[in-house]
C-alpha cells in the first residue's frame, strides 16, 4: 500500500534552506511543493534546481495552498513569529529552525498558537539527532556517568563568518545548541547564569563569549563561542563537548575529527555528522531531524525528542546570558513559565 506523501512548503531560501531541500530529497514519501523567500530570484533559483512547482509571492499565499501539509520556516532568527503564526492560522503543521525566537514573548505566542490550532510545532535543535550527542544522552540516562558535576562546550567559528551571522548574538546563534544539550542532559532548570563577552573586532555583538550556567541541583555548565578562528587555517569549526559525572567522563570532539584530508591545496575536515553528502544524497542529523518531523506529520503525533517548551527554555537561558554579559553581573532565572 502506497503512503500519501507529506507535502512541505518552505519559507526561507538561504543557504540553510537549500540544505533543508537536499535533506528532504533524501527522505522517502516527502515532497517540497512550494517555496517563498522575500528575495524572489533566490526562490526561483531553488525552485528550478529542486523542481518545486509553486513559487509564492507572500508567505500567506504559501500557507493557504492546498498542496501544502506542513510549513518549514528557515527565515532569520528574529523573523520566525509571523510565518509560524500564519501557518497555524492556515491549519498547517510547523517545523522552525532554532532558536525558536530571539524574544520570549514570541516563543510563548508560537507555543500558544500551536496548542490552539491543535498542530505540531517542532524546533530544529539538530544536535538531539546527532549520533554522538544522542549516545551521550543514553549513557547519562543509564546512570553509568553518575550525577553530572560539570559540562564544558566549545563552539568556535572563523572570523570571516561574522559578516554573515552578525545579525544575531553568538549565544543565540551558536551556543544555543550547547545550552539545549546541557538542559537535555541534566534535566533540571538553570537557576543562575554569568556571561562574559568581548568585542575584539568592534562589531555589534560579542565575537568572544563565555557563559557559566548553574543548575538547580548544583551541576555547572560552561559554554564558549569565539568567532575569531583564522580563515587561512582551513578550520571551519572547532567544536567539543565534555561532560563530567561523579562516575565517569564523556568527551565529544569534532576537531581534529575522525576524518580529515591533507592535500596540496590545504587541510579539510569534512562534515560527517550534521549534513554530509553520501553518494550525492544528504545524510546525517539534519536529514534524520526532518525525517522525524515528517513522520510526526504523517502519524498526527507531537515530537518527543524535542518539545517547544524545551526550545523556549533554551532561549530563556541564552537571553539571560546575553543580559548578564551586557550588565556584567549574575542573572538569576526565577520565571520558567
Amino acid at each position: 500500500m502506497l503512503m500519501e506523501p507529506v507535502r512541505i512548503g518552505m519559507i526561507g531560501c538561504g543557504l540553510f534552506g537549500e540544505s533543508h531541500l537536499r535533506a528532504y530529497q533524501a527522505i522517502p514519501g516527502v515532497q517540497v511543493t512550494a517555496v517563498y523567500d522575500p528575495v524572489t530570484e533566490r526562490a526561483k533559483t531553488l525552485a528550478e534546481t529542486f523542481r518545486i512547482p509553486h513559487i509564492c509571492s507572500t508567505l500567506e499565499d504559501l500557507c493557504q495552498l492546498n498542496v501544502v501539509d506542513a510549513v518549514d520556516v528557515v527565515s532569520p532568527e528574529e523573523l520566525h513569529l509571523e510565518p509560524v503564526l500564519a501557518a497555524f492560522h492556515a491549519g498547517k503543521e510547523v517545523f522552525v529552525e532554532k532558536p525558536l525566537a530571539t524574544d520570549l514573548n514570541h516563543c510563548s505566542r508560537m507555543i500558544r498558537a500551536a496548542a490552539e490550532a491543535g498542530r505540531i510545532l517542532m524546533v530544529g535543535h539538530i544536535l538531539r539527532f546527532e549520533t554522538k550527542c544522542a549516545i551521550l544522552k543514553q549513557e547519562v540516562e543509564s546512570g553509568r556517568m553518575g550525577k553530572i558535576v560539570s559540562m564544558h562546550a566549545r563552539r568556535n567559528r572563523p572570523s570571516a563568518l561574522l559578516s554573515r551571522y552578525d545579525r544575531t548574538h553568538p549565544v543565540l546563534e551558536n551556543s544555543i545548541h550547547d545550552i539545549d544539550l546541557m538542559l537535555w542532559y541534566v534535566g533540571e532548570r538553570v537557576r543562575r547564569v554569568r556571561g562574559f563577552g568581548r568585542r575584539a573586532t568592534g562589531r555589534k555583538h560579542h565575537d568572544a563569549f563565555w557563559g557559566v550556567l548553574e543548575f538547580e541541583g548544583g551541576s555547572l555548565g560552561i559554554v564558549e563561542t569565539i568567532w575569531l578562528l583564522p580563515q587561512k587555517a582551513g578550520v571551519l569549526l572547532d567544536d567539543a563537548f565534555q561532560l563530567v559525572g561523579d562516575r565517569g567522563v564523556g568527551n565529544l570532539s569534532l576537531y581534529p575529527g575522525a576524518l580529515s584530508f591533507w592535500r596540496d591545496d590545504g587541510f579539510e575536515i569534512p562534515d560527517s555528522g550534521y549534513d554530509p553528502r553520501i553518494r550525492g544524497a544528504a545524510a546525517g542529523a539534519l536529514r534524520d531531524e526532518l525525517m522525524c518531523f515528517c513522520e510526526c506529520v504523517r502519524n498526527h503525533r507531537q515530537p518527543e525528542v524535542i518539545t517547544p517548551r524545551e526550545a523556549k527554555n533554551a532561549v530563556r537561558v541564552a537571553l539571560a546570558l546575553v543580559e548578564s554579559g551586557n550588565q556584567q553581573q549574575d542573572i538569576k532565572i526565577d520565571d520558567w513559565g
